[in-house]
């Protein structure tokens, strides 16, 4: 079919390629030009999908490309090819050599913005070296370094120390100047002399959840993408939530956890060190939020080969940092080193670094003096001496830094005061966005301020030279002239999608609660969605404050606190639901009955679902399983918990949440057991997923919880080990790897508690390797936290210590830590029986890291209860033993009801009584009766134990 047969058809893709093809042979510019300007943009832009359109539009794409080259138009070639990088060097060429630094500086950041999330790399070598011609003599470099050589001899024995003596990290604390950025970098480049991997970042106010964290990860993985292969696929996706430059990666299958980012991030830098020991460095650590003081100190806690490094000014003490801190301290792990004021004749060695010719001794006793050993105000006092500023030495560091401002050109001035109340680190962006508002030329002002050292650069970023320039800066401004520009900052951070808790906090300080709600209620969602939730809580408080009846803050709150496992969660849930109006307060109702079930009171559950109809998928699944998990625990009819149980998987089913297919499958597993028909419901399962190996992982997974009720003397031992044989073999022959993979597990559990240390350790290393061979995280943590306590009985620590590491960092791999983390961590507290003030830190430290329904559950807690309750009473903390043995007499007569676990509540009494009154018989009775129990259970390993206890009486089992 030809269009028009008898009249000339031109086309102009036809003729721009026959110009280009021209104009390129000859490599003539002008031609270039001309050829370019005839390129009409994409070819065919409305079939842009269709693939036989797709060769001949990046044909014609590359050839505008090239002509853009040839004929040096580079920013029309880095508008239509922004990663393109010898453009982004050409022009950066350009405006160096035409005195335009920060013109130059901001081609630099485009092109590096654009290859992070375009790419996720980072400017070649020719590139980085261009970009430090551009900043060349902007660097904040200081004198040389000068005292200290107490701290740094401690540091220096600190690196010596063999890793597993090592404390697990240092905090730098002193008031602002006092020289910790300094320390911190000498401290790095003596960990670099001894091969360590130096990670660092400086903290800021960005409102970002996980600033620090992410951070971190970018860094790295700028530095070798390559990393991002070598970490596993869930930990890829966790950082990728947290990064775009972790993507492309898979969506992670449920909602995200504290203890997976600190299993992502603990993987990135074990991959990124290969072997070596690494030193986390986190500058200005006063600044960062709650969520991210939760993994440093998590990352603290895990130990060699990474150790920390924390700069922070004085914290006060109801601060997240402040309370980690004092955990971390109390427990061993972190080394506090508050640092002095230097004394004088380290001042004046310091300040002769600076002045040259050296001036009098009296300027120079001047000097010294005002300073008080405040290293920064030593080094601006000196600075202003050698400016002569009116031949007068200032009387206060302030006053030096305010002198010196004062060469700043005022076109920089007023940028600058703009960048100061914006925050403590801008990108090219922002700065461009503000220069309008200062009402001056972006790049003459940007120069100045930054020839005259008032900024200085960190990877394209803009910070202040120190955080005392900025605050002299905002002092500047009039309090009501504040008001305006924070109201004019937030408009235009709006205007650029900026992070919605940095546009909220300019309104606030604006003056204006109303215009910021929306952007707190999206910087919330954005941290609930990333499990920041504390940090959620704080966003919200100001918003609540402002309009206390606010239906979405409300439940967005409320919803924080129930993942944090706040008993204040169902009064919060409450309050939402009475703010929300129907129907949307039923779903929030049943949401408050499923929190009070979670938080131990399943009959006040049971009351509040009372005339309560939830309409939404979310409220009906809560209210079946709250009804579910009621009949579970004995406070409802085991007919209402089957019939319930089925509607919440039917539910989770439909709506396609594997999550909640988690939770209705331990719902169905616990109605199956309240009716004495588990092993039924077991058999039916493996029968139902054989085929759909994703579902069958999630519907065990699910039931991990409740299928230990075969254990622990629910049944004669010999009739688990028969029946978990059964399933293996049943499930291999049905080709379903997760249902053989749990039966062989399981198998190992009952042989490991029935005393048959050889067929126990066969069968759960096994089902260690079967689960990862399947992708099976939350089986194989499972196997390694049983084999870490087989080794643990027959004496070999250090192997159990090695295991349960693993253990945790393979549940951390997962979002259903809530089934494998009480587990774990305690017995991370049984490794250390025979040092019970040990074992009272781990549990401290177990009792912050295991909280709410994303890391416990009902059914679980008393595998952490026991040996935290044992722990407290051997190191004598008796308040503390019998908060934690009341939790165990709930968990083993109401929860469990089963004989060794009646057992365990035995032996707890029996320490308590041993610790609270060691001259009577109390103990000895208890003891007696918990090995007693244990023998009717079937576990002679924990009997024995218990009838050592009892024989050595009551002072030995201390």
């Amino acid at each position: 079919m030809l269009l028009w047969p008898d009249r000339p058809v031109v086309i102009d893709a036809e003729l721009f390629e026959q110009h280009a093809d021209a104009a390129l042979r000859q490599r003539d510019a002008a031609a270039c030009v001309d050829a370019a300007s005839r390129y009409a943009g994409p070819l065919l832009p409305g079939t842009r999908y269709e693939a036989w359109t797709e060769p001949s539009r990046e044909r014609l794409h590359a050839l505008h490309l090239e002509l853009l080259r040839v004929s040096a138009q580079w920013e029309r070639l880095v508008q239509q090819e922004p990663t393109d990088e010898a453009a982004h060097r050409a022009l950066m060429l350009h405006e160096l050599q035409a005195g335009n630094r920060a013109a130059a500086l901001r081609w630099y950041a485009q092109l590096r913005e654009a290859l992070q999330h375009t790419l996720g790399v980072s400017p070649d070598a020719q590139t980085e070296a261009l970009y430090e011609r551009c900043v060349a003599g902007l660097q904040s470099v200081g004198p040389a370094f000068v005292g200290r050589g107490m701290v740094l001899a401690q540091v220096a024995a600190w690196l010596g120390m063999p890793a597993a003596e090592r404390p697990g990290g240092i905090v730098l604390r002193g008031p602002a100047g006092i020289g910790k950025s300094a320390l911190c970098r000498e401290i790095g480049a003596m960990a670099r002399g001894r091969g360590w991997l130096v990670s660092r970042v400086d903290a800021s106010q960005t409102g970002r959840p996980y600033a620090v964290i992410a951070s971190i990860a970018e860094r790295l993985i700028m530095d070798d993408r390559g990393v991002l292969d070598r970490i596993g696929t869930p930990a890829r996706a966790v950082l990728a939530l947290l990064s775009p430059l972790a993507a492309p990666a898979d969506q992670p299958p449920g909602p995200l956890g504290r203890h997976q980012v600190v299993g992502a991030i603990r993987r990135l830098l074990l991959a990124a060190a290969a072997g070596a020991d690494i030193l986390l460095q986190v500058d200005d650590a006063h600044l960062i939020d709650d969520a991210d003081v939760d993994v440093l100190v998590q990352l603290a806690m895990a130990g060699a080969p990474l150790c920390m490094l924390l700069a922070t000014r004085p914290i006060a003490q109801p601060a997240a940092l402040a309370r980690g801190v004092a955990r971390l301290q109390r427990a061993g792990v972190l080394l506090p080193i508050d640092l002095d004021p230097l004394d004088d004749d380290e001042s004046r060695r310091l300040v002769a670094r600076i002045l040259n010719p050296a001036p009098s001794d009296a300027v120079v006793s001047r000097i010294v003096a005002v300073a008080e050993g405040n290293p920064f105000a030593a080094i601006e006092l000196a600075r202003c001496a050698a400016a002569g500023h009116d031949r007068r030495l200032p009387a206060t560091a302030a006053e030096a830094i305010t002198a010196r401002l004062c060469d700043v050109p005022d076109d920089a001035q007023s940028l600058l005061r703009w960048m100061a109340l914006s925050g403590d680190e801008l990108d090219m962006r922002t700065v461009e966005a503000l220069a309008p508002l200062a009402q001056v030329p972006t790049f003459t002002a940007l120069d100045a301020a930054l020839e005259a050292g008032a900024l200085v650069l960190a990877e394209g970023r803009y910070r202040f030279r120190h955080e005392l320039v900025r605050q002299a800066l905002i002092e500047q401004v009039p309090p009501h002239r504040r008001l305006k520009m924070h109201r004019q900052i937030a408009a235009q951070l709006a205007e650029m999608d900026a992070l919605p808790a940095s546009v909220a906090r300019h309104w606030l300080e604006g003056g204006y609660p109303r215009d910021a709600m929306p952007w707190q209620l999206a910087a919330a969602s954005e941290s609930v969605r990333l499990a920041a939730f504390s940090d959620a809580v704080r966003h919200l408080e100001p918003l609540l404050a402002f309009q206390p009846d606010h239906a979405e803050a409300l439940r967005l709150r409320a919803e924080a606190l129930d993942a944090m496992g706040d008993p204040a969660a169902m009064s919060a849930y409450r309050l939402a639901a009475d703010a929300a109006g129907e129907p949307d307060s039923h779903n929030l109702r049943a949401k408050a009955a499923l929190a009070q079930v979670k938080q131990g009171d399943p009959k006040g559950a049971l009351l509040a679902l009372e005339g309560v109809c939830p309409t939404s998928v979310e409220g009906r699944l809560s209210e079946a399983l709250a009804y579910s998990g009621a009949a579970a625990l004995g406070a409802a009819d085991p007919a209402i918990g089957t019939a319930k149980a089925a509607v919440a998987r039917r539910l989770a089913l439909e709506s396609g949440d594997t999550t909640s297919l988690v939770i209705a499958s331990w719902a169905q597993a616990a109605a199956a057991h309240a009716r004495g028909d588990l092993h039924r419901s077991v058999w039916a399962d493996l029968q139902e997923t054989s085929h759909v190996p994703h579902l069958a992982l999630r519907v065990f997974d699910g039931h991990l919880c409740i299928t230990q009720r075969f254990l622990y003397g629910a049944r004669p031992y010999a009739d688990v080990i028969e029946f978990a044989a059964a399933l293996s073999t049943e499930a291999q022959r049905l080709g379903a790897a997760r249902g053989h993979a749990f039966g062989v597990t399981l198998r190992g559990e009952a042989e490991w508690l029935a005393g048959d240390l050889t067929s126990a350790r066969m069968h759960l290393r096994e089902g260690a390797r079967l689960h990862h061979a399947i992708g099976g995280p939350v089986g194989e943590a499972l196997s390694l936290q049983r084999l870490a306590e087989l080794s643990l009985h027959e004496g070999r620590r250090d192997e159990a210590r090695a295991l349960i590491d693993e253990a945790l960092d393979v549940a951390r791999q997962t979002d259903i830590g809530f089934h494998l983390l009480d587990r774990i961590y305690g017995t991370r507290i049984q490794l250390h029986t025979d040092d019970p003030a040990a074992a009272l830190h781990v549990m401290e430290d177990a009792s912050e890291s295991v909280r709410g329904p994303l890391e416990t559950c009902p059914g679980c807690r008393i595998t952490f209860a026991v040996p935290a309750a044992i722990a407290a009473a051997r190191a004598g903390e008796l308040d503390l033993a019998d908060q934690h043995e009341t939790q165990c007499a709930y968990l083993a007569n109401v929860v469990m009801r089963l004989p060794a676990w009646y057992a365990a509540h035995d032996e707890v009494r029996g320490h308590i009584a041993a610790a609270r009154a060691p001259r009577t018989d109390e103990a000895i009775t208890r003891f007696a009766a918990a090995a007693a129990r244990f023998r009717e259970a079937g576990q002679p390993i924990d009997a024995a134990r218990c009838e050592q206890l009892a024989a050595d009486g009551p002072l030995r089992s201390r």
